[in-house]
């Protein structure tokens, strides 16, 4: 199997009022797919077809359509496939991304950390430390804690469909 594929990033630029310039720009990537890399994963039955897709293939939910982009209720998120809990509804905040938004894991070594090259620039992948599932991205230094006074300056940038909240 051909583990290289090709990317398209596609690319509109207002010029002047009414005229756009498209821009198509081709990157050969390596296949994100994770079924490629490990096949001892255990996936659930219950997942539906978005969470495997997110979970497994390392696709991206639309933005703003999350389930719990604009939740408030406290509890704990765990992950969709394996259950393990991975963030606190206490470090959750509204970055107005399109996403939910965390500060950090409820737990040291929940997520464990990747390189993501698929995109220029280069992005720091969040996956669940048990199952390997792809949570989203991680951005650091944005000016998150001085804005919100919160403890740290990063943003756990999570697709919704990757997680489940277990309410307290």
């Amino acid at each position: 199997m051909n583990k290289w594929s090709r990317l398209y990033v596609i690319t509109v630029r207002r010029t002047f009022p009414g005229r756009r310039n498209i821009v198509l720009t081709q990157y050969w990537n390596k296949s994100k797919k994770m079924s490629d890399e490990s096949n001892d994963v255990k996936w659930n039955d219950a997942l539906t077809p978005l969470q495997l897709m997110v979970l497994r293939d390392k696709a991206t939910e639309r933005p703003n359509t999350g389930a719990y982009l604009h939740t408030n209720e406290s509890g704990v998120y765990h992950c969709a496939n394996c259950d393990r809990p991975l963030y606190s509804s206490k470090a959750k905040f509204d970055a107005r991304c399109g996403w939910p938004a965390f500060y950090e894991e409820v737990s040291p070594g929940a997520i464990t950390y990747h390189r993501d090259n698929s995109l220029m620039p280069a992005r720091v992948e969040i996956c669940c430390a048990r199952c390997g599932g792809h949570l989203g991205h991680v951005f650091e230094g944005e000016g998150w804690k001085q804005l919100l006074n919160l403890p740290k300056d990063t943003r756990h940038c999570v697709n919704s469909a990757s997680l489940n909240l277990k309410k307290d």
